[in-house]
C-alpha cells in the first residue's frame, strides 16, 4: 500500500510527498528527471511494506519504464509464474513489479487479469498510463492542461487548491465519479484507465470494466448459488489473507463481517461499541457470541464524545471531502486501535449490502404493496411517505439526501444508471454498487490509511460482484428480506443457535454525533455534512497559514516549501458552507 504522485511539469515537492506519509510510512521517494523539449517528469511515492517487508529501490523500473503503485494485486503470485514462463525476470517479490511487467506484456488488457484494489501510473518516456481498480477502492486524482499533467493519491498533495461548489455534491452530499470539491481536480472513475500523451498534449479516459457487461445466464438453483457464494468468498478471503504481516479484521455483529470472520480464521478482531447505544444497538453481544463459536480475541473499541471533538480536525484532514456519513469517526478509531496493536492489514465486510440488496429501504421498494404495521414500518415511517410511484421515482424518494425536493434532481442524475433491461432489484443493486458505495469506500480508505492500515474487502472481489449479478432476484431478496443468500451461506457454516442468525435488524455503524452536538438522537446528515465541509476548508487554510510562515522563513535562508493557497474567499467555497 502506498501514496503516489507524479506527472509532467508539476509543482510537487518533498512537502507533497510528506502529505502522503500516512499512506506509506515505511519508505518514500521523489525523483525529477528532464524530458528534452517538454520540461521534466516527477515521480513520487510513499510505501507501506505489506508485501515484501524489506525496503526496495523506488521507484520500481523495468527497462526504462517506471511504475508508481498504490494497493494490492492479490493474485500476483499466479501472474508472476505466468510471466516467468514468458521470460520475465524479477528483482523483488512485490506485486508492484508484477503489475509493471504485466502492463509491459499485455498492455491495458493486464487490468482484466488483476484481482485487487489499486491505483497505478506507468511512465514510458512519452506518456502516462494511469488506472484504478474496478470498484474504486483506491483513489486517484488528476488535473491537466496541454503542457502540464499531475496525479496523486490524495488531493492534499496538489498545490494551489481552491474549493468550488458542485451540484452533484449538493444533491448527494458526497462526491462521485470524476467530481471533486476542488477546481480543475478530477477523480479517475472506478474501472477506468487514463492515458496522458505528452507529445499530443491529450488526456483520454476509457472504461475497462462494468458490472452490467458481465451478466450471463441467471443462476436459479438455491444449493448451487449458496455453495457458489461460499466457494468464491473462501477464495477471495484466501487471497486477501496474503501478506507478510499479521492480518486482523473489523467485525460488527451482522451477517456480512460475521461471514468473513468465519471464513478467514483471524486470531483477533476489532469491534466498535458506543456506550450511548448499549441498550439499543448492542454489537458486543453478537460479536462475543461469535467469538465463542469460532474462536478469536475481541478488541472492543469504545469511542467517546471527548475523542470525537479531539479527532474532528483530523477526520477532515484525512477525508478531504465529506461523505455524508457519521461512520467516519468510529472507522478512524477502529483503524487507530488496529494500528496500535501492530496490524497493517484488516479485512472488512463492505459491499455486501449493495450487492445482495441488504438495505432496509429496499424492503419497502420491492414490496408488492404498502407494508403492514410493524416495528420496522414504524422505524422507517418517514421513508414510507416516499413509497408510491415508479421504481426509479420511489428509489430516488427513498435515497434523496435533501428530502422529496431533491428526488427530481436525483432522478435526472441516476437515469443513465437505471435500465429497463434490468429488474427493479437489479437496478437498485447496480446503482448502490456503482454510485452509493463510492463514498463508503472513500471513507474506509481514508480512515484506515490515516493510520497506515490497509483495509481489504472480500465481498468486492470482482468475481463475487459478477456472481451477485448473475443470481436470480429471489436468491438475493426473499420473503421481504434482503441478503437471503448471505444468510443461507452463514447458516451453513455456523451452529443454529448463533445469535447473528437470529438478528432481525442491523444498523450500519451508527454514531451518536447528534446526541453529542445537539442533545438529541435525531439523524440530521445535512448539518453534519456542512460541519465536515467547513472543517475541510479550515484544514486547507491551516496548511496555507503554514506556507506563509515558511515563505517568511525562506527570506531568512531557511528551507522553502511550495504554497497551497486557496484562491477563493470562504463565502464562495464548498456547496454546504
Amino acid at each position: 500500500m502506498c501514496g503516489i504522485l507524479g506527472g509532467i511539469n508539476t509543482s510537487f515537492d518533498e512537502r507533497s510527498v510528506a502529505s502522503l506519509h500516512a499512506r506509506g510510512p515505511d519508505q518514500s521517494s521523489l525523483v525529477t528527471e528532464p524530458v528534452p523539449g517538454f520540461g521534466a517528469v516527477t515521480l513520487g511515492q510513499t510505501r507501506l511494506n505489506v508485501v515484501d517487508r524489506e525496503d526496495i529501490a523506488l521507484p520500481v523500473r523495468i527497462a526504462g519504464n517506471t511504475i508508481l503503485f498504490n494497493g494490492e494485486i492479490y493474485n500476483h503470485h499466479e501472474l508472476r509464474r505466468e510471466l516467468e514462463t514468458h521470460g520475465w525476470l524479477f528483482q523483488t517479490t512485490t506485486d508492484t513489479e508484477v503489475a509493471l511487467a504485466s502492463y509491459l506484456h499485455w498492455g491495458a488488457d493486464c487490468l482484466q487479469r488483476f484481482n485487487g484494489m489499486f491505483a497505478m501510473a506507468v511512465w514510458d518516456g512519452r506518456r502516462f498510463f494511469c488506472a484504478r481498480d474496478r470498484m474504486g477502492q483506491k483513489p486517484l486524482f488528476y488535473r491537466y492542461n496541454d503542457r502540464r499533467f499531475e496525479f496523486a493519491s490524495e488531493v492534499k498533495a496538489f498545490h494551489d487548491l481552491e474549493f468550488v461548489s458542485q451540484d452533484v455534491f449538493d444533491l448527494l452530499e458526497f462526491c462521485v465519479n470524476e467530481h471533486t470539491l476542488f477546481r480543475d481536480v478530477l477523480a479517475l472513475r472506478p474501472g477506468h484507465y487514463l492515458i496522458y500523451d505528452l507529445h499530443r498534449g491529450t488526456c483520454d479516459t476509457r472504461a475497462y470494466w462494468d458490472i452490467e457487461h458481465q451478466v450471463g445466464q441467471k443462476i436459479t438453483d438455491e444449493q448451487e448459488a449458496v455453495d457458489g457464494l461460499i466457494e468464491l468468498l473462501e477464495d477471495s478471503v484466501r487471497l486477501r489473507m496474503r501478506a507478510d504481516v499479521p492480518v486482523s479484521m473489523f467485525l460488527a455483529g451482522g451477517l456480512d463481517s460475521s461471514l468473513i470472520a468465519t471464513l478467514s480464521g483471524v486470531d483477533e478482531v476489532f469491534t466498535c461499541q458506543f456506550d450511548e447505544f448499549k441498550e439499543t444497538i448492542n454489537e458486543e453481544r453478537y460479536v462475543r457470541d461469535l467469538a465463542g463459536k469460532i474462536g478469536f480475541r475481541v478488541n472492543m473499541v469504545r469511542p467517546t464524545k471527548g475523542e470525537f471533538f479531539e479527532d474532528l480536525a483530523k477526520l477532515a484532514y484525512h477525508l478531504e471531502m465529506p461523505t455524508g456519513s457519521f461512520s467516519v469517526f468510529p472507522l478512524y478509531r477502529l483503524a487507530q486501535a488496529a494500528s496500535d496493536s501492530g496490524y497493517k492489514v484488516v479485512l472488512s465486510g463492505e459491499g455486501a449490502d449493495e450487492l445482495f440488496c441488504g438495505y432496509a429501504r429496499n424492503e419497502f421498494l420491492l414490496a408488492s404493496g404498502v407494508p403492514q404495521e410493524s416495528v420496522k414500518e414504524r422505524h422507517y415511517a418517514s421513508m414510507l411517505r416516499r413509497y408510491h410511484g415508479s421504481s426509479l421515482d420511489r428509489f430516488c424518494r427513498m435515497a434523496s439526501r435533501s428530502g422529496l425536493t431533491g428526488a427530481a434532481s436525483l432522478k435526472m442524475f441516476l437515469a443513465e444508471h437505471w435500465s429497463e433491461r434490468r429488474s427493479t432489484l437489479e437496478n437498485i443493486c447496480y446503482v448502490e454498487s456503482r454510485v452509493f458505495l463510492q463514498p463508503l469506500l472513500q471513507m474506509a480508505d481514508r480512515m484506515t490509511m490515516a493510520h497506515g492500515v490497509e483495509g481489504r474487502c472480500p465481498f468486492l472481489d470482482h468475481r463475487v460482484v459478477e456472481f451477485a449479478f448473475s443470481l436470480d432476484d429471489s436468491l438475493r431478496y426473499r420473503d421481504g428480506v434482503g441478503k437471503w443468500i448471505v444468510y443461507q451461506a452463514l447458516s451453513k457454516l455456523l451452529p443454529a443457535d448463533s445469535l447473528v442468525l437470529h438478528r432481525n435488524v442491523k444498523d450500519g455503524l451508527p454514531t451518536p454525533v447528534n446526541l453529542w452536538m445537539q442533545g438529541r438522537h435525531t439523524f440530521d446528515r445535512k448539518h453534519w455534512n456542512a460541519l465536515m465541509t467547513a472543517e475541510c476548508i479550515k484544514s486547507l487554510i491551516g496548511r496555507a497559514d503554514e506556507v506563509v510562515a515558511e515563505k517568511t522563513a525562506r527570506r531568512a535562508d531557511v528551507m522553502p516549501a511550495a504554497p497551497i493557497v486557496p484562491t477563493a474567499p470562504i463565502a464562495s467555497m464548498g456547496g454546504s458552507v
